[in-house]
C-alpha cells in the first residue's frame, strides 16, 4: 500500500511540473513597435487629415491578437487589423488626426493598444496652428 501511495504521489508531482512548464512556454508572446511616439510637427488647423503609422510585431511563440486601440481624443482615429499575428508577423496601426477638430497649440495624445498579452501605450504630438 505504501508503494502504491508513493508511486501515485510521484506521478502527481511529475504531472504538476509538466503542466507548469507548458504554461510558461505558452505565455511567451512578446510585442514590439517600430516606434512608440510620432511628432506631426506644425499642422494647419483646417479640415484636413494627417496620418502616421506604427508597426507592431509578434516576437513571441503564440498568436498575438489586437483587442482594441483606444485614443484619448475624438480628433484621433485608429484603424488596425483584428487578425491574429503569428510569431514573427507584423501589422500596421494607422492613426488619423482630424486637424479641424484640434484646438490651437501644442498637443500630446496617448493611445492605448490592448492585446491578448496586455496593454502598451504609443503617443502622437505636434503643434496645431491657425491658417
Amino acid at each position: 500500500m505504501k508503494r502504491l501511495f508513493l508511486l501515485l504521489s510521484l506521478m502527481l508531482v511529475s504531472l504538476t511540473f509538466t503542466v507548469e512548464a507548458k504554461t510558461k512556454i505558452d505565455s511567451t508572446t512578446g510585442v514590439t513597435f517600430d516606434k512608440v511616439s510620432y511628432d506631426f510637427g506644425n499642422i494647419v488647423r483646417e479640415n484636413k487629415n494627417y496620418t502616421c503609422t506604427f508597426a507592431i510585431e509578434n516576437k513571441g511563440d503564440k498568436p498575438l491578437v489586437l483587442l482594441s486601440v483606444k485614443t484619448s481624443c475624438s480628433c484621433l482615429k485608429a484603424s488596425y487589423s483584428r487578425r491574429p499575428l503569428k510569431s514573427g508577423q507584423s501589422s500596421i496601426i494607422t492613426m488619423t488626426l482630424e486637424a479641424g477638430k484640434m484646438e490651437p497649440g501644442l498637443f500630446h495624445r496617448v493611445v492605448e493598444v490592448e492585446t491578448n498579452v496586455g496593454k502598451s501605450y504609443i503617443t502622437v504630438r505636434g503643434n496645431s496652428v491657425e491658417k
